[in-house]
């Protein structure tokens, strides 16, 4: 009974966590919704059209998660950093279940904060800000992301967007019917993971000298599909039923990755600074593949531009 009472208590007290408030905002024909726990995109409709995933827990319980001070898995759990080592067991960091703060509104935008504490502290070794701005201009959403070095010193770190769109699957458009179109045509070869989700130092066939990437029910079987040489920085998802689609741009971003589980409804478009540490990783933090450093008192910016048209 005791240990019965314990779990229950222990549910309870993660469920409690989970639980964010939701901001909303509408501006000419857009409408945003978005959680203070990780400031995570949670609805997106454009004249009253959703586009973002709706989080259905049978497939995949997010939408639109920060990755923050990492992106993908640190190998063994671990890193080090100047003589020290520290324990980090989450994918992609961890800023996307954090609390943010609401620091402004307008009329047309949302500025949320998450800065570093003593919790943070003790599995990443670096004071900082995180600021995350949704703001509707037209008929987009630009999302910004402003990454603060607090410290007296060089800060290492990587950001990643992980927003999952929704994609409608009915009697009439089958999920084979979806596919992402690049603004250019593309020759590229995808990075192979292995079962841990680490990547090899080895690339398999994907893209030759074409523009689409069609979403098939297997085409997420082996994981993300992960890019660093594309040329585009703007993908489209279109269907070839219909005339709705979504765009994303990511200027300036050097490692691109799509994902789903396997069948469901939805596609992440996932722009990334940063990558999940290679199976041969020396596991030095000054060492990590695409790993970013900030000098001090200097401010990091990113963007995304979402665009759905009906």
């Amino acid at each position: 009974m005791e240990l019965k009472l314990y779990k229950n208590k222990f549910f309870i007290e993660n469920v409690l966590k989970m639980e964010s408030t939701i901001n909303t905002l509408k501006y000419g024909n857009i409408e945003i919704a978005v959680a203070d726990r990780g400031a995570e995109l949670r609805s997106y409709k454009v004249n009253g059209e959703e586009f973002m995933w709706d989080r259905n827990p049978e497939f995949w319980a997010a939408s639109s998660p920060v990755l923050f001070p990492f992106v993908g898995t640190i190998k063994n759990g671990a890193y080090s950093f100047d003589g020290n080592k520290y324990e980090i067991s989450t994918r992609h960091g961890f800023a996307r279940t954090e609390g943010f703060e609401l620091v402004e509104k307008t009329e047309n935008s949302l500025k949320f904060r998450f800065s570093s504490n003593k919790e943070t502290l003790e599995k990443y070794p670096f004071e900082f800000e995180l600021f995350i701005t949704y703001t509707i201009v037209g008929n987009t959403l630009e999302i910004g992301y402003n990454v603060v070095n607090k410290n007296d010193s060089d800060m290492y770190f990587s950001l990643g967007t992980h927003p999952a769109f929704a994609l409608d699957v009915n009697d009439d458009i089958k999920l084979s019917d979806y596919y992402l179109e690049f603004e250019k045509n593309e020759t590229s070869k995808k990075y192979k993971l292995n079962e841990k989700g680490f990547v090899l130092d080895e690339k398999a066939d994907c893209l030759n000298n074409e523009n689409k990437l069609y979403i098939t029910e297997n085409v997420f079987d082996d994981d993300a599909i992960i890019f660093d040489d594309l040329k585009s920085e703007k993908v489209t998802i279109k269907n070839s039923k219909n005339s709705k689609k979504l765009s994303v741009e990511y200027n300036g971003f050097p490692y691109i990755a799509f994902w789903s589980k396997p069948k469901a409804p939805f596609v992440c478009i996932e722009p990334w600074y940063g990558i999940s540490d290679f199976e041969d990783c020396t596991g030095k933090l000054e060492d990590k593949k695409g790993i970013l450093k900030l000098e001090k008192d200097k401010t990091f910016t990113a963007k995304l531009v979402i665009k759905g048209i009906l």
